[in-house]
């Protein structure tokens, strides 16, 4: 799993690599205001702002019946959930009201525009340049169960791997979805692997919430972190049926973000043929 660590907080690489790119649009956008026009200073944090907003807006409008059930998870955008295409026009919207105003400057906006693209894709290019990890051969050990689950040997099936610890605030917050998701996808196997904890500690973990987890897997060294290059709690990971990781989430995953990645094309694609 690319990431980042930046002192105390950690980013995953598409996340790391976005802000980037916006701190990038953002400087430029500033020393083009300072050279050109002073019009492109508060057209640059109006296009950002507008993108952000929009990116949010379309994805809450893409599971509006999800968000009405907990309104106030429009805000809690730690746990991911943004919109290309709604940046996009966020960000066209922006551009056109300077146009407007400001022919002239159109082009030096453009440039901050590139500016921050590029960035974007060095990051992106740099922080992703690493091999596709495989899943482990080794088999863990699964909680309050006689046996034994091998990661890598899952007869061609998708799997959604979370990486949690008792003693984490985000992993206990996404707990309870995370259970009702993995009851609500038979097609998915759930692997919910307890990191650098014993038995005794999570016993009084299910305990004390009533959570209902299926399959618990035991990695009291927390070998899978160390295997996948996670640097925090919670990481969900996504892997294909072959056993190599798709994508990963790191920090605290919503039900919309976590839906689409197992509702994505390859995913159809591989439980359909099952």
């Amino acid at each position: 799993m690319n990431a980042v660590a930046i002192g105390p907080f950690a980013f995953s690489a598409d996340r790391f690599s976005v802000i980037v790119g916006l701190v990038v649009f953002m400087v430029v956008g500033s020393i083009l205001s300072a050279r050109v026009d002073d019009r492109l200073g508060s057209w640059t944090t109006t296009a950002a702002l507008a993108g952000l907003v929009g990116a949010r807006a379309v994805h809450v409008m893409s599971h509006a019946g999800s968000f009405a059930q907990d309104p106030w998870r429009i805000l809690a955008i730690w746990q991911g959930g943004f919109s290309w295409i709604g940046g996009l026009i966020g960000v066209a919207v922006a551009s056109a009201i300077l146009w407007r105003k400001a022919r002239h400057v159109t082009p030096w906006a453009a440039a901050s525009i590139a500016a921050g693209l590029f960035a974007w894709v060095v990051v992106t290019t740099l922080v992703n340049g690493g091999a596709t990890p495989r899943a482990p051969e080794a088999a863990y050990a699964v909680y309050a169960k006689p046996e034994m689950v091998s990661i890598a040997d899952r007869k061609g099936r998708p799997a959604v791997l979370n990486l949690w610890a008792s003693w984490c605030p985000p992993c206990r917050r996404e707990m309870p979805m995370m259970a009702d998701m993995a009851a609500s996808n038979p097609q998915v196997d759930f692997l919910f692997a307890n990191q650098g904890e014993g038995k005794e500690a999570i016993a009084a973990y299910l305990r004390q919430t009533g959570v209902n987890l299926d399959t618990i897997l035991l990695d009291p060294f927390s070998g899978l972190s160390r295997h996948y290059g996670t640097i925090g709690l919670p990481a969900t990971l996504f892997i294909n049926p072959d056993g190599t990781l798709a994508t990963a989430h790191l920090g605290e995953i919503s039900r919309e973000v976590l839906a689409e990645k197992i509702a994505s094309p390859s995913t159809q694609d591989r439980t359909q043929t099952e």
